[in-house]
């Protein structure tokens, strides 16, 4: 039952307690004091079980809103990037939700057709079957790349249904869109991580020392033409 429901019910009992207590009280004729007595006791009941329905209203609703905070959400998106002269397309699938989710399917209609000859296995999405996704989790898997030999995808409009369920199994959810991939930008990147910065280091190092050392062979070169000379 969901909280409409609940309210109408209350409504509707609210209104079925005061026709019964209406027709109670006419029938029993009683004196104009003992009316009022029995109106204030009755009123006082009412509002205590307005009272108490108002708190499971205000529990359920606050319930709810924790259930759609904690849920996961789960996205498929594209990653263009143009970084070292190579071309790369890339599939991203993360749970930008707060817990685990459930993958129960995934459906990517048309499937990805590539321009080349190259197979990179870019409907693999499809395959995933009960798998679960931690929340900040993401896999992602190469669609295209494109250096010497074009091998991008096909551009074209791209319906995704990804039905997954909460953590506990009892929730089920589904993300459902159209991507127009003739829109997706092409990101000009330059590498900053770990590994390419020390491999940089390591090259200056090494032509730092190359410079020390041509320079120690011009030295020696000119002391022995000094000597010659002389």
């Amino acid at each position: 039952m969901d909280l409409k429901d609940l309210i109408m019910n209350y409504i509707i009992a609210s209104l079925m307690i005061s026709l019964t207590t209406t027709h109670i009280i006419t029938s029993l004729q009683l004196e104009t004091s003992d009316l009022i007595s029995l109106a204030s006791v009755v009123i006082s009941a009412l509002s205590l079980v307005g009272a108490l329905i108002t708190y499971i209203i205000k529990s359920i609703s606050d319930y709810n809103k924790k259930i759609e905070e904690m849920r996961p959400n789960v996205f498929i998106s594209y990653e263009n990037e143009f970084s070292y002269g190579i071309f790369n397309q890339r599939l991203i699938l993360k749970n930008y939700g707060k817990t685990t989710a459930w993958i129960s399917s995934i459906s990517i209609n048309p499937p990805f057709e590539n321009k080349g000859d190259a197979d990179f296995l870019a409907n693999t999405f499809a395959t995933i079957k009960d798998f679960p996704l931690a929340p900040g989790q993401k896999l992602d898997t190469v669609i295209g790349t494109s250096g010497q030999i074009d091998e991008t995808i096909i551009k074209t409009k791209r319906d995704y249904i990804i039905n997954y369920e909460s953590e506990d199994r009892k929730r089920q959810y589904i993300s459902k869109y159209t991507v127009n991939e003739e829109g997706y930008p092409v990101l000009l990147r330059v590498d900053k991580s770990k590994d390419v910065i020390e491999i940089k280091n390591s090259i200056k190092t090494v032509s730092e020392e190359l410079k020390k050392i041509n320079n120690k062979g011009v030295e020696i070169k000119k002391g022995k033409r000094k000597q010659t000379i002389l």
